[in-house]
C-alpha cells in the first residue's frame, strides 16, 4: 500500500493518514520555500494583484535531436481572481504521447493492518509531542513574534496554539494570502492532467517510492518525534512582516508571463533550508528518510530522461523555481546532454 502527497502545492488540510499529513504539511511546507523566504531588502508598500484572464508563462523546451519535451512551470500562491488562458498549454498537450507530473514522494507499508490499527491520527501528528503548546516548544522571541501576526491572521483562533511550529506556520501563511488577494492551491496542476485525460494522454507518475522497513518502530517514534521546524516558522513570520511583497510580486509575473521577472525575484530569494532541517529532524529518522531532495530530484529526472528517448514529444510540469535555478532540474538535464530553451532566449 502507497499512499502520496506531492512535494509541491500541498495544503495541510488534506490529512487523511499521518502519510499523508507527512506530504501535506512537511513537503509542502517546507518545499515551496521560495514562498516563505523573503531576501534581505524588499520594498514596503504591497503591489495590486492582478486580476483577469491572463497567459501565464511561456513554456520551456527541452531537446535531444528531433524528441521534444515543453516544461510549464508552475507557481504558487498566485492571484486569487485571475484566469489562466491555458490554450497554448492544451495545444502541447494534446500533440504529446505523455504527461509527466510533479516531483513527490510517495510513503508506504506494506500492508493496510499499520494503516488501520498501529497508525496514529492525523490529530496526533499534528499536534506537539506531550500535549506542549506552541510557548512551550518556541523560543520567547519567536512565540512573541507568532502572537503578534496571530492575532492579524488568524484572531482568537487559539486551537493553532497546540499545532506543530510547521503545521501552525501553514495555518498562519494560508489566512494571510487571504487578505493579500492571492490563493495557494493546485488549479492549475489539475487544468494540465485534466486536459491530459480528455486528450487520452498517458500522466506519468515520477515520484520516488519509499516503503517503510519498520513500520512498527516508525510508528512508534513519530508521535514524540520532533520536525525541527522552528527555522520554517519563523521565514513564515519574516514573510508577513513584509505584506508577502515579494509573494505578490512574483506571483504577478507570473500571471502576466514576464520571465525577467521572475528572473529578477527568485534570483534574490534566500535558499529555504527548511527541508534540509526537516531531512536531519527525529521525525525523518523515525520513517528512514534520508535526503529526500535529492531522492525526489533523481526520480523525476530519470523519468523525464526515460520519456523524452521514448516519446516524439512529451509534457511535463515543474515548480518554476526548478526552471529558473541554474543548478535546478532542467540544468541536470542540461548537464546530461540535452539541450534546454528558456521562453527568453
Amino acid at each position: 500500500m502507497l499512499l502520496k502527497e506531492r512535494g509541491f502545492f500541498r495544503r495541510a488540510n488534506r490529512r487523511r493518514t499521518y502519510l499523508g499529513l507527512l506530504g501535506a504539511v512537511a513537503l509542502a511546507a517546507c518545499s515551496n520555500g521560495a514562498a516563505y523566504a523573503q531576501s534581505a531588502v524588499v520594498p514596503t508598500l504591497a503591489p495590486v494583484v492582478v486580476t483577469g484572464v491572463l497567459p501565464g508563462p511561456a513554456l520551456w523546451k527541452v531537446s535531444k535531436g528531433n524528441h521534444v519535451m515543453w516544461v510549464l512551470g508552475l507557481a504558487s500562491p498566485l492571484p486569487k481572481n485571475m484566469q489562466w488562458k491555458s490554450a497554448e498549454v492544451e495545444s502541447r498537450i494534446a500533440s504529446s504521447q505523455a504527461v509527466l507530473k510533479l516531483p513527490s514522494l510517495e510513503i508506504g507499508v506494506r500492508t493496510s493492518f499499520y494503516r488501520s490499527s498501529m497508525m496514529p491520527s492525523a490529530r496526533e501528528l499534528e499536534t506537539n509531542p506531550n500535549q506542549q503548546t506552541l510557548q512551550d516548544v518556541l523560543t520567547p522571541a519567536l512565540y512573541q513574534h507568532w502572537r503578534v501576526l496571530k492575532a492579524r491572521y488568524l484572531g482568537d483562533d487559539d486551537r493553532v496554539e497546540r499545532m506543530r511550529p510547521i503545521v501552525a506556520g501553514r495555518e498562519l501563511y494560508e489566512a494571510a494570502l487571504g487578505h493579500a488577494g492571492l490563493v495557494d492551491d493546485d488549479g492549475l496542476e489539475k487544468i494540465v492532467y485534466r486536459a491530459a485525460v480528455h486528450d487520452g494522454i498517458a500522466s506519468v507518475n515520477t515520484s520516488y517510492q519509499l516503503l517503510l522497513k519498520d513500520p512498527r518502530e516508525a510508528v512508534r517514534s513519530l508521535s514524540n518525534a520532533s520536525m525541527n521546524d522552528q527555522y520554517c516558522l519563523s521565514q513564515v513570520l519574516d514573510a508577513l512582516d513584509h505584506g508577502l511583497v515579494q509573494a505578490t510580486v512574483r506571483a504577478n509575473a507570473w500571471a502576466t508571463g514576464d520571465i525577467g521577472a521572475l528572473r529578477s525575484i527568485l534570483s534574490q530569494v534566500q535558499q529555504d533550508s527548511c527541508l534540509s532541517t526537516l531531512d536531519g529532524s527525529q521525525f525523518a529518522m523515525a520513517l528512514g528518510i534520508n535526503d529526500i531532495e535529492s531522492r525526489v530530484r533523481k526520480s523525476w529526472i530519470d523519468s523525464a530522461e526515460q520519456a523524452i528517448d521514448k516519446n516524439k514529444q512529451t509534457f511535463a510540469v515543474l515548480p518554476i523555481h526548478e526552471l529558473l535555478a541554474p543548478d535546478g532540474y532542467l540544468g541536470a538535464l542540461q548537464a546530461n546532454g540535452y539541450a534546454v530553451q528558456a521562453p527568453d532566449q
